[in-house]
């Protein structure tokens, strides 16, 4: 769902729906204003996940559905651990309304991985009901109301679905009534056909047996005459017929009769013999009917003369051409942007060292850098143990490489555009000997440092020490500035 976002669609909002009363209530009352005063939040707190929350909520109620996704993806990526919920939430609702529930689903858990809060068992709720899955509903629904009593909207949509699952139940049971019955019906047509086929043989065989019985009429008929004829000849006309004709048409004449007896008189089993080799060849005359070839199926495509274009594709992605336009290269990993996470954006005050960028203590002469190895930690994460003794032997961080982009946020952070780096140096060198802040912060600020001069290797050593001593909800701020670090050396794997 979210890689198919450019095409994504969904229904628009009620006017009831609660994200309006939320944001007039906050923003304005007109949705071009609440537009207007995101925006100008954001271009002032590029970082906040809560507008991108409030962005995400606006695109909504202008249906655009690829703008909700960007907003939310943006809102969790800046978000802390434990407000990553309500980013995955929204991106949820969005992706359901689009029907990618399934998709949606996925997300929904991922959130309750983060925290159980019953707007979570809610959505999913909704979400179970939308697929049919009416068990896990209503057991998402009682979760929601246990930790929320008197939720309303959850009573209502579990009564919804339990209603609903018992239709559907009797409805399949219906469903089941009727396919037997029609089954049923089936197999007295394929009797009823059954017997019409076999009436139709016994009437053949009747009707064979008549035209039987005429021709022997016929045939018995028109030797009596010929027999009389012959009789009165003999006794009115001796010239009529001399001896040699009446000697040859004597025998014709008795041959002829008694192979008429023969064939329908006494000789009963020769008669129905013969019955049964004309109902033979009578079946046998049905089956070769029978049994010709049926018309051959023929493609709906061949016969309207339409062939089907195999080389139409979707597109889904810019066409190879436009890239290479756009983008004639890709650009080198040290050119890619970095980001750095400051611990401000958690509640923390910036390192006072760094904000006593007059102080006194430091003379201008001392080109002392801060050394982390220097600092005693205790090993509390094995794997990232294992990744800094791998990234040890990385030849690739042992070549210098200058992050111009930390050292624009190391100045702006500084508060002085005049201060030399070797100065800094000095200054977080101190810190460390002399903190007047948590140590992790001082560390974390020499890895911004030692990022910026392009020393790889140090800026290793400062982040892993930072993240060793950081309180474990707070773990993350080294984490995510260690792996900016990887990406600039183009380490990307390590970085994920």
């Amino acid at each position: 769902g979210v890689q198919e976002r450019v095409n994504l669609s969904a229904p628009l909002l009620p006017k009831e729906d609660p994200i309006f009363t939320y944001l007039s209530r906050r923003l304005g009352r007109s949705i071009e204003e609440i537009g207007h005063r995101i925006y100008d939040g954001l271009m002032k707190n590029s970082s906040s996940w809560v507008l991108y929350n409030m962005a995400s909520f606006y695109w909504r109620i202008k249906n655009e559905p690829y703008q909700v996704v960007e907003c939310a993806m943006r809102a969790l990526h800046f978000s802390s651990r434990q407000n990553k919920d309500i980013a995955l939430v929204n991106l949820a609702n969005i992706l359901h309304r689009a029907h990618f529930s399934a998709d949606a689903a996925i997300v929904v858990h991922a959130a309750l991985d983060y925290s159980d809060f019953f707007t979570s068992y809610y959505t999913l709720g909704n979400i179970y009901a939308m697929l049919g899955e009416y068990n896990h509903s209503v057991l998402c629904y009682d979760h929601a109301l246990q930790a929320k009593p008197g939720f309303e909207q959850a009573v209502k949509r579990k009564h919804a679905v339990l209603c609903q699952q018992k239709l559907e139940q009797k409805l399949e049971a219906q469903h089941r009534s009727l396919q037997r019955t029609l089954n049923e019906l089936k197999e007295y047509q394929k009797q009823h056909d059954h017997y019409l086929r076999q009436q139709d043989v016994l009437d053949k065989y009747k009707l064979i047996q008549e035209e039987q019985i005429l021709r022997n009429i016929i045939h018995e008929t028109q030797m009596a005459k010929e027999a009389q004829l012959v009789r009165l000849s003999c006794r009115h006309g001796g010239e009529l017929a001399d001896s040699s004709s009446s000697a040859t048409a004597a025998p014709s004449l008795t041959n002829l009769w008694a192979l008429c007896r023969l064939q329908f008189g006494e000789d009963s089993s020769t008669s129905r013999m013969t019955s049964v080799n004309l109902d033979l060849h009578a079946n046998q005359s049905g089956h070769s009917q029978s049994s010709q070839p049926s018309p051959v199926a023929r493609s709906v495509v061949s016969v309207w003369s339409i062939e089907p274009d195999r080389d139409k594709q979707h597109i889904l992605w810019p066409q190879r051409s436009e890239c290479m336009k756009s983008f004639p290269r890709i650009p080198d990993p040290e050119e890619l942007p970095t980001y750095f996470l400051p611990p401000e954006n958690r509640g923390f005050r910036q390192v006072l060292i760094l904000r006593r960028d007059h102080d006194n203590t430091v003379g201008h002469g001392e080109t002392q850098t801060p050394d982390c190895s220097s600092i005693t930690d205790a090993r509390n994460n094995e794997s990232l143990n294992i990744l800094v003794k791998e990234l040890e032997s990385n030849l690739d961080l042992k070549f210098k490489l200058p992050d111009d982009q930390a050292r624009q946020v190391l100045q702006s952070r500084i508060n002085n555009q005049t201060m030399t780096q070797a100065r800094m140096g000095a200054f977080l060198d101190r810190a460390m000997r002399k903190p007047e802040d948590p140590l992790w912060l001082v560390l974390n600020e020499a890895g911004l440092y030692w990022r910026a001069a392009g020393n790889g290797t140090f800026a290793v050593t400062c982040l892993q020490k930072a993240f060793n001593l950081a309180p474990h909800e707070y773990q993350d701020i080294p984490l995510v500035n260690l792996a900016n670090l990887l990406i600039h050396y183009g380490l990307h794997l390590d970085a994920s």
